[in-house]
C-alpha cells in the first residue's frame, strides 16, 4: 500500500471516539474525548502502517492579557504543519495545521497548544466521529438568522469571529480554559438537533463561527456594559 492507502485503511480501523472525560463540575460539566484514548486507538495502527506523524512549528503567536483580577494570561497560538511520512517508502503527506493553548503562567502555553494540535489533528484527519457531533452544530441558519442573533457584520471574517470570541470568553471567564470550553459547549449545543456542542472555535464552521460570535458579543454587553471591541492588530498584545 502507498501512504494514502495505509492512512484510508486506518480510518476505516477506527469507527468512533467515546467522550470519557468528565471536564469541569456540577451542572457545567461536560464530557470530552481524552487525549489518552485518541492515542491508545491511533498509536497501534501507525505502527502496523509503518507510518509517522512529525509535527512542525511554522510561527507561533503569544498575546498577552490580564484577568479582571488582574492575573496576566497568555495565549498561545501555533501555526503548524503536520508531516505524514511511509518509513517504508519514504513518501510523505504535509498537512498546514493550528493549534491554542491558554496558561497563566506563560511557560506552558506552547506545550498545551501542541497537545491540544495532536488531539485534534487525529480526530479530525481520520474524520471519527464522537456521539451526536454535527459539525455545522446549530448554525445552519435560514437568510435573516444570523443577523437576528447579532453576530458578525458582512465584512468580518469568520476567522476574526473566532479570535474576537475566544479573546471575549478568556476575559469573561478570567483566563480559565476549562470555563471557556465550558462555555463554547453551552454556546453551540442544540438539544433540537441532539448536538452536544463544541468545545473548541476551531471546531466550528465558518457559519457556525459567526453565529457564536454573535452570542458572545451579547453575553459581553449583558456581563461587562460595554460593547466587544477587538482589533486584529492587537495579536501580540490583546486587552482581552
Amino acid at each position: 500500500m502507498n501512504l494514502h492507502q495505509k492512512l484510508l485503511d486506518i480510518q476505516k480501523s477506527v469507527d468512533r471516539f467515546v467522550k470519557d472525560n468528565v471536564v469541569g463540575e456540577g451542572k457545567s460539566a461536560y464530557r470530552a474525548v481524552g487525549s489518552e484514548q485518541v492515542l491508545e486507538t491511533l498509536r497501534p495502527l501507525l505502527n502496523d502502517h509503518g507510518l509517522l506523524l512529525i509535527p512542525s512549528v511554522q510561527s507561533a503567536n503569544v498575546m498577552v492579557g490580564a484577568t479582571s483580577s488582574g492575573t496576566a494570561r497568555y495565549l498561545t497560538e501555533l501555526t503548524m504543519i503536520m508531516t505524514w511520512v511511509d518509513v517504508e517508502s519514504g513518501e510523505t503527506l504535509a498537512v498546514p495545521w493550528y493549534a491554542q493553548g491558554v496558561d497563566l503562567a506563560g511557560e506552558k502555553g506552547v506545550g498545551k497548544a501542541n497537545t491540544y494540535a495532536e488531539k485534534y489533528f487525529f480526530m479530525k484527519f481520520f474524520h471519527v466521529p464522537t456521539p451526536k457531533d454535527d459539525p455545522d452544530t446549530d448554525t445552519r441558519t435560514k437568510s435573516g438568522e444570523l443577523a437576528q442573533r447579532g453576530t458578525a457584520a458582512a465584512g468580518e471574517t469568520a476567522a476574526y469571529c473566532r479570535k474576537a470570541a475566544l479573546q471575549a470568553l478568556l476575559e469573561l471567564c478570567e483566563g480559565d480554559m476549562d470555563k471557556v470550553t465550558q462555555s463554547i459547549v453551552s454556546l453551540t449545543k442544540s438539544k433540537s438537533r441532539g448536538y452536544a456542542g463544541a468545545q473548541s472555535v476551531q471546531e466550528l464552521s465558518d457559519t457556525a463561527a459567526r453565529v457564536l460570535y454573535g452570542k458572545v458579543k451579547a453575553l459581553y454587553v449583558k456581563k461587562t456594559g460595554r460593547e466587544l471591541t477587538f482589533r486584529q492588530e492587537d495579536d501580540h498584545e490583546s486587552n482581552f
